[in-house]
Parts: structure tokens; sequence; C-alpha cells
């Protein structure tokens, strides 16, 4: 019986701890005062709403309402649809190994401030909340905020953590590649040209494919094996969509903006306030660690390629996690008082004097910080929405039983079917 967070969020402290959108404008012409050839590379959170901040810091920003192309076409292309297929959470570099500073290299600046950043020499500016340790903790490279990225590489550094509750970049992925669950996301209204002043992005958690792939996740030869073809069906939870009843033809799902947009092919969303992302299912070897976002933002490259097949790639989901809900999503997976006291109360501690922003979005020095931020990198490539499947919601401090063998929504607490 094992878990795994979403963003894999864990604990490794010093000391030994175990540890919507309106308006339209023309582009920004400060976004090209810098060279060129002095930019970062194009990705992992750093595009055309990248820039040097006042102080000449370059910080990898993040895109604004404000930012929204002229309107254009208003061609149709139809409804897009697609399965996220890939994330890097923290703890892993682009090649695949574990990496102390993999965190730095993704997420946006969300509060644009940069705190102890490495890529920037000058005085640090007032902080952007009053830190509940002695200091707020560092910014990764160009001012990138992502303390759970941070959290990550720490959980890696902990087998026997990772054995028991399951977090592991590698087993999350591989329940993406062989169907356990996914996010769908419907791209709806866009005229399929670089830019697009509105569309509208509806968000559905999907339990799986309705017939997963049989790799089996606990060897490392998974990686070996071909993941899921735009022709297989995936389930969707059904207590998020609006009408109950399947694709093809995607119903409304709760989760939505209207106000989404399209820039240099890049597709830009504010998510719902109170956004919860939890890959829904007990079906993979892994169960997914359950967050709520606080002024959540989506951004990624949406292309089609010579195969016809539409692609989301360079994706970056980046957010605010309030202090109780990061400690409630670690009681949803199982790891409370009742079943490890000491490091529970550890983890608490640590996560407590590592909140770094407001989640309300301000920027207030005398403001107790109450979020941790978070940046996760992601792939998504076409799919087929199939059948609609009731799941089950995480009971506190219950372990979750998983694997095949597991009827679908049903845990150890024996909470039915009908969730």
């Amino acid at each position: 019986m094992r878990t795994c967070g979403l963003f894999s969020i864990f604990l490794l402290g010093a000391a030994g701890i175990v540890t919507g959108l309106h308006g339209c404008n023309t582009y920004d012409t400060s976004l090209l005062v810098d060279d060129a050839t002095d930019r970062p590379p194009a990705k992992n959170g750093i595009g055309w709403w990248s820039k040097p901040d006042s102080r000449g810091c370059f910080s990898a920003g993040a895109p604004r309402p404000e930012d929204r192309p002229a309107p254009g076409s208003d061609k149709d292309v139809g409804a897009i649809v697609l399965a996220i297929s890939s994330m890097r959470l923290g703890s892993l570099n682009e090649q695949g190994g574990v990496d102390p500073n993999a965190w730095q290299d993704i997420g946006l600046d969300l509060d644009g401030v940069c705190t102890a950043s490495e890529t920037c020499t000058s005085e640090d500016p007032p902080p952007s909340c009053k830190a509940g340790a002695s200091q707020l903790p560092r910014d990764g490279k160009y001012c990138r905020d992502n303390t759970f990225g941070k959290l990550e590489y720490s959980a890696a550094l902990v087998p026997q953590l990772a054995k028991q509750y399951g977090l592991s970049d590698d087993a999350f992925n591989c329940a993406l590649c062989v169907g356990h669950y996914t996010f769908i996301i419907r791209v709806t209204g866009y005229n399929g040209e670089p830019n697009d002043d509105r569309v509208r992005i509806d968000l559905y958690p999907s339990p799986g494919l309705e017939k997963p792939l049989p790799w089996d996740c606990s060897q490392p030869s998974w990686v070996t094996q071909p993941c899921f073809t735009p022709d297989m069906p995936w389930t969707l939870q059904e207590d998020t969509l609006l009408e109950k009843r399947g694709g093809p033809d995607l119903p409304d799902s709760k989760i939505f903006s209207a106000d989404a947009y399209v820039r240099e092919n890049y597709l830009v969303t504010q998510l719902p306030e109170d956004t919860l992302f939890w890959f829904p299912g007990y079906k993979g070897l892994v169960v997914a660690y359950p967050i709520r976002l606080q002024k959540g933002i989506v951004v990624g490259k949406l292309l089609k390629g010579q195969d016809n097949v539409w692609r989301i790639e360079d994706g970056v989901i980046a957010g605010r996690a309030r202090q109780q809900d990061v400690i409630k999503g670690f009681r949803l997976i199982g790891f409370c008082e009742t079943n490890d006291k000491d490091n529970y109360e550890l983890t608490s501690t640590f996560v407590n004097d590592n909140l770094d922003v407001l989640a309300d979005g301000r920027n207030d020095p005398n403001v107790p910080c109450d979020a941790m931020s978070m940046g996760v990198t992601f792939n998504a490539r076409q799919a087929k929405a199939g059948r609609t499947e009731a799941v089950a919601p995480l009971v506190e401090c219950v372990v979750p039983r998983t694997g095949p063998d597991t009827d679908a929504g049903t845990t150890d607490a024996g909470v039915s079917d009908g969730g």
C-alpha cells in the first residue's frame, strides 16, 4: 500500500529533520529591451512573458491578463482534447536524474520579488510577506517561486518514506503513462493560430483509461514501454461534470476558465480559486497527493504535429497552496500523527517554517506568509474521452488501498463507490 503526492511534497530540513481574465492589449514592447542573446532558454516557466525586473535581474515572471493579444481571426478548429502524459515535480532534472537543483529550473516568479536567487546578485528587495522562520526560503533561478519543488527533492533523499508513501516521480509518471489517472484538458473556441485573444479551457479529473496498459510500475523497465495513444478512451470523474454523461463529446466541467488566451502558441489560463488538483483513483501503484491551489495559472505551448496530433509541450502549472491545505493533503494520503507521530510533527513544523507567499496574491512584508509556492512542468497529448466513473474521496489518516485488485473508488475505510 503506497501513496504518491501529486507534487510529492515531503520533508527533509536542516537539524536532522526527516526531512478568469479580462481586457485585451497590444504586445508590451518592454519585453523586447533585453538582448535576446542574454536571455535564458525559453522553457520550464520562461517565455515571452519573462524579462529583467527593475533591478536588472532577469525574472521568469508570469503571464498577465493585460498580456492578452489583440482580437484576431474568429475561426474555430473545434474541440481539442488532451491528457497529461508526464510531469516533473522538482527532484529530477531533464535527464531523469535526482538533482538537488532541479526545482530551481521549474516554475514562475509568482510574487514579482527576487528573493536570494542565485541568478540575481543585487540586494534583495522587501519580501512579499513576513517569514515564519528566520528568513524566507530562497527563490529558484530567475526568481522562480517553487518551495514545493525543493521539498520534492528532500523526499527523494529519504528512501524509507518514499517506499512507505510512494513519494516518487517515477511511480507517478508511470501511472500517467499506463493510464491509472490523469487530467483531461479540453480547449474550445480556438482559431488554430499563434494568437487568439479568447478561448475556453475545461479540466476533467480522470480516474484512468477504461483499459489501462499492463506495464508494471514497480519495475524500472516500464520506461521502455509505450504510453497511451490518442484512440484510448479515458474515464471521467462524474461529480466534476455539469452533465453526468461521458464522451467523446464532452459536457462542460465544473473546473473551467472562459477567459483563457493563446499568445505566440502559448496557452494561458488562470485557474478558478480553490481549485483541487487531485489525480483521482486507486488503480495504480501510487495514489496522488491532493493539493488546493490559489491564484493558479497554467501555461503551455499548444501545437499540432506533422502526425496530425495535438500536444501541449513545455507546460507549467504554478500557484500557491495554503498552509492548512498542505497539511491536510498529507493527512489525506494517510500520513498522520496516529501512525507516525514524530515525523508528522516535524513535517508540520517544516511546512510552517517554509511558507513563502500570501495565498491571496498580495505582497505585504508586514503580513505573515500563509502559503507555499509551487511549480511543476507537464506535457500533454491528444486523447479521447470515455465513460464516467464514480470516485470515492480520500479519507484522512487512512492509507488508501491501491493496485489492480482494488475496487474502483473503494478505500480501506470502507467508503463506497458512490463517494
